[in-house]
């Protein structure tokens, strides 16, 4: 079920996965989120950044950019991600809610215009965190879930490092998994640069049932499968790579807790 409002959420959820962008909870922790509804659990994506810029919107240089790497024009670059999110949450076999906050590269064209300014600590103007925590608050009363998947910053992307401020605000720490963003997971030195921050407590869920799914869910963002793993036909076997070593051989999804 795709909730259109808030108000709608009325029953609780086992489990729920904030997901700045339309793709992160795929991408990070769709392994986790099928294996969770497998084993019978209420599952629900919470994804913050969906919002369709008017067409007014003034585009940035780095806007442009990224539209031309999805292959998609202005007027469709979010719409498109709307269809393709569906897909994928339909492969996940889970809810899923869209909060309708701007993409930074939308809500501050003039301060996040670069890649460096994208990935790094959020500017002093931005209130995408204000803004979202009282918006979680409602949610977390309505949905009264035991565990949240959160994005860890691994990145340093400013809507994930936006979206878990908000979360830590809050939802109290016994409740929080913190989970590794793919694809900056798969840079070693994005992984040490993040660790490095916030000293996390390192966890593993094993998802060797899951991954087949969870790489066709990942591949229903066609969009961004080039942007984001270079080669398309090779993001299965990129994935699997990934998810084999951090389960020794055994697919497994990483995730942190705070100490």
């Amino acid at each position: 079920m795709h909730y259109r409002h808030v108000s709608d959420l009325t029953h609780a959820y086992d489990l729920v996965c904030l997901s700045p962008h339309l793709d992160d909870a795929a991408l990070s922790c769709g392994g986790e989120l099928i294996m969770a509804r497998q084993a019978g659990l209420r599952t629900l994506v919470v994804t913050v950044c969906t919002a369709v810029p008017p067409e007014t919107q003034n585009y940035s240089a780095l806007a442009v950019e990224f539209h031309a790497e999805w292959g998609l024009d202005h007027a469709e670059a979010v719409t498109v991600r709307h269809g393709e999110d569906r897909k994928a949450m339909g492969v996940l076999g889970v809810d899923s809610i869209w909060l309708n906050f701007d993409d930074a590269i939308y809500r501050m064209p003039n301060d996040y215009y670069s890649r460096e300014t994208l990935f790094a600590t959020p500017h002093a103007a931005d209130t995408l965190a204000r803004e979202l925590t009282p918006v979680l608050r409602d949610i977390t009363a309505r949905v009264q879930a035991p565990r949240w998947l959160v994005p860890a910053g691994v990145g340093m992307h400013v809507d994930h490092l936006n979206v878990l401020a908000a979360a830590e605000a809050v939802l109290p720490k016994g409740v929080l998994s913190l989970y590794e963003e793919v694809p900056y997971a798969l840079t070693p030195e994005f992984l040490a640069t993040r660790r490095a921050l916030i000293h996390p407590i390192l966890h593993t869920t094993d998802i060797g049932p899951a991954l087949a799914a969870k790489i066709a869910a990942v591949q229903c963002y066609d969009s961004q499968m080039a942007a984001l793993f270079g080669d398309p036909e090779t993001v299965g076997q990129q994935l699997t790579s990934y998810h084999r070593d951090i389960g020794a051989g055994a697919p497994a999804e990483r995730w942190y807790t705070r100490p």
